[in-house]
């Protein structure tokens, strides 16, 4: 399995797996994670609570430059709550976000 099958394995799970976990029947992968070149959408998967990006890792556990480029692409005005969601070969599936976020999702 090439890595962008990986990648698109990971994506369709997480969809899946928050679409059922909340309800949301409207969770997907965007049309940037099939690498579409003129999309407006943030992310790999579409949510109204969440800017998701999903990556896979084999060597290193944390790629900053994912995480600074889904920051940046974010609206200012945006309450959607970026998660950087990491599959990697030892760890196993791992979910990043700011502690400010993690309290703020805590209080809801």
């Amino acid at each position: 399995m090439n890595t962008n099958d990986k990648g698109k394995k990971l994506e369709l799970m997480v969809a899946d797996l928050l679409s059922q976990t909340l309800k949301d029947p409207t969770i997907r992968p965007t049309k940037a994670s099939s690498g579409g070149q003129r999309n407006t959408e943030i992310g790999d998967i579409l949510s109204k609570d969440f800017f998701i990006e999903c990556k896979n890792h084999k060597g290193k556990f944390f790629n900053k430059k994912v995480w600074i480029k889904l920051i940046d692409s974010i609206p200012l005005n945006s309450t959607k709550i970026p998660l950087y969601v990491i599959e990697h070969e030892v760890e196993g599936k791992l979910v990043c976000l700011t502690f400010a976020d993690f309290c703020r999702l805590l209080k809801e």
